[in-house]
């Protein structure tokens, strides 16, 4: 096989849109330099500033001429110390009370959160401050002022401020996952569009399931979920997420905090694994080019980073505050693009699957092998779900995946697929038409040469969408 061919990178890249990327010159350039999808926080600006990002990604697609994913990723329960916690340095070994409220009393810490005494486990818990110290056990429960209180001990030095964020890790929570500020962000969504939403600290299967209620509820139900994977409660029930969700998000920040930094790795490649093994949208989120927020040139140790989540197996790979914040983010998408495609040079296909597939999953594998053995240019399938791209990706073949659609948000939904190429194409009234539009349209597009191989997947009946049953190898004029 010859691998990737030119041109082409198969694993996605999505950019958080902030300050220092949202007027249109610079989206442009981020575009060109190879951005797939915009990420929009809603943890940070106004829903005056989202639906301008949003407004100017979609303005951006006529200019490009291709589809871009925009995701929307909920804030999620944040917490943080008292606006008026005294500066400090908790050293190992320090003993302090923590307690719920916006006042704080004296030689203790104030959380903003008025279950954090409730909700802890003593022996199991830990507070964690900021982007990891200081690291506080929680000890026990106890009063104080005649108020509950934890009673807790710093194991790792740091410093406390007002209004620090914090998180308390193995909470033993069971009330709704959405916070009241998630369900009016969620209110904002008809205008916004996004094609995926992102739901942070996830913890069950069940927090997908309202997600999914609230958009219905608001006729959003088309919108895929993306499952932030940050709690140690979501590792022991991770099969359970996946199948729920439409993708998963390693959000290796909170994770770190959650589990230690030390086991982080370990736990990005069990999720990556898990997630690719049932074909779902996996996303490597956090600090990947941290040192390009001042820098133009990423680390050695960046890169290294990088090419591992995608020989994990990651579909898509993001930047954060590098785009949203930092002084070079075209050159950070610039430099995630030319590390993703040396990475993919050494990429298999995934193995062989025996069971468990319907019969259109298993057309689409025998399509991928088909094209395997042919080395084929590229891939061909007309959907209108885009279900039968995600499952031809599914098998990680060398080729791209040329997905053509009439519905431009089953395009914009597949532009962060791995290896899936989505384009607006309008139906065809017969097979045959649709064959030989489909192949002219992509050859040109994909720059074919007389005689490439192309194999095309697509259902025998146009008018009946989910029933991928035929193959086709044709070759391009």
């Amino acid at each position: 096989m010859n691998g990737t061919r030119p041109g082409t990178r198969r694993t996605k890249i999505l950019a958080t849109i902030g300050p220092a990327c949202a007027d249109p010159p610079v989206l442009e350039r981020l575009v060109a330099a190879g951005m797939d999808g915009a990420r929009i926080n809603l943890s940070h600006g106004t829903p005056e500033q989202w639906l301008s990002h949003a407004r100017e990604v979609r303005a951006l697609e006529a200019v490009c001429d291709h589809p871009i994913a925009v995701l929307a990723d909920l804030q999620g329960p944040k917490i943080r110390l008292a606006p008026d916690t005294p500066h400090r340095r908790l050293a190992k070994g320090d003993e302090i009370h923590v307690v719920a409220g916006s006042s704080t009393p004296r030689d203790a810490l104030a959380v903003e959160w008025d279950d954090v005494a409730e909700v802890a486990l003593p022996g199991v818990s830990e507070l964690v401050i900021g982007d990891g110290t200081p690291r506080l056990e929680i000890l026990g429960e106890t009063t104080l002022q005649g108020a509950p209180a934890l009673l807790a001990r710093c194991v790792k030095t740091g410093d406390v401020a007002p209004r620090r964020g914090a998180t308390l890790t193995n909470v033993s929570l069971s009330g709704p996952c959405l916070t009241p500020k998630d369900r009016a962000d969620l209110d904002l969504l008809a205008e916004l569009e996004p094609d995926l939403v992102a739901l942070s600290f996830v913890r069950a299967a069940s927090d997908i399931r309202e997600l999914r209620a609230e958009l219905d509820a608001r006729d959003l139900g088309s919108t895929r979920i993306v499952a932030k994977i940050e709690k140690s409660e979501a590792m022991l029930v991770l099969d359970e997420i996946i199948e729920e969700s439409d993708g998963i998000m390693v959000a290796r920040g909170d994770l770190g905090i959650e589990l230690g930094v030390a086991e982080v790795p370990l736990a990005q490649k069990t999720i990556i694994r898990q997630a690719v093994r049932a074909g779902k949208l996996t996303i490597t989120a956090t600090q990947m080019l941290e040192s390009m927020h001042l820098r133009p040139e990423p680390t050695r140790a960046e890169a290294t980073d990088i090419a591992n989540a995608i020989l994990d197996g990651t579909s898509a790979v993001m930047l954060s505050g590098e785009t949203a914040q930092g002084s070079y983010p075209v050159e950070a998408v610039a430099a995630m693009d030319e590390i993703a495609r040396v990475a993919e040079r050494v990429i298999k296909p995934a193995p062989l699957r025996d069971g468990g597939m319907s019969d259109a999953e298993a057309v689409l594998q025998a399509a991928a092998l088909l094209g395997e053995s042919r080395d084929c240019a590229c891939y061909i399938t007309p959907t209108e779900t885009g279900g039968s791209a995600r499952a031809l990706a599914r098998s990680r073949p060398h080729a791209p995946i040329v997905a053509l659609t009439s519905n431009r948000d089953t395009a914009r939904a597949l532009a962060l697929e791995w290896g899936v190429v989505p384009r607006v194409f309008a139906q065809r009234a017969s097979v045959e038409e649709m064959l030989d539009d489909s192949l002219a349209l992509v050859a040109d597009m994909m720059g074919l040469r007389a005689g490439d191989p192309v194999v095309m997947a697509y259902g025998a009946s146009i008018a009946q969408p989910g029933r991928t049953s035929l193959i086709v190898l044709r070759h391009a004029q």
